[in-house]
């Protein structure tokens, strides 16, 4: 069961807001593609690029962490490590099985779970930090 961006997901940075949102909108993607069963090639370059996006957007989040000078950038990173970590296991088992709709709706949980569970606990504190100490 896919979630739809909401802003009850804003943390309210919108640099960062419009990143995540961006990912919402990926995960949909992928999912939409493996359902119409899109074909492996369609659906490996939006898992690829998913997980360029999340890297890239990692690295936002992170400089702009030292920017404001969070004290808890390094749990934070492990977080990111952790779930990269996960998702690289998912695109080998896509590499190996092929398109899915189990394998669709597991990235989707994956995921939009995690994103969900991050946005509202890891990044609403740096945000709260931020506003905080440099309001």
């Amino acid at each position: 069961m896919l979630i739809d961006w909401s802003d009850e997901y804003s943390i309210g940075i919108p640099k960062i807001d419009a990143q995540h949102k961006l990912f919402f909108d990926g995960v949909h993607r992928l999912h939409k593609e493996c359902l119409a069963n899109e074909g492996e090639q369609v659906v490996l370059e939006t898992l690829v690029f998913l997980e360029n996006y999340v890297r890239g957007h990692f690295q936002n989040e992170v400089a702009f962490m030292r920017e404001h000078e969070y004290p808890r950038i390094e749990e934070h990173e492990k977080l990111h490590v952790e779930f990269l970590k996960r998702y690289l296991q998912l695109i080998a088992e896509f590499k190996q099985s092929g398109p899915s709709q189990e394998l669709a709706e597991r990235i989707g949980e994956m995921v939009q779970g995690w994103l969900v569970n991050h946005i509202a606990e890891a990044d609403t504190a740096y945000a709260k930090h931020v506003m905080q100490h440099h309001g």
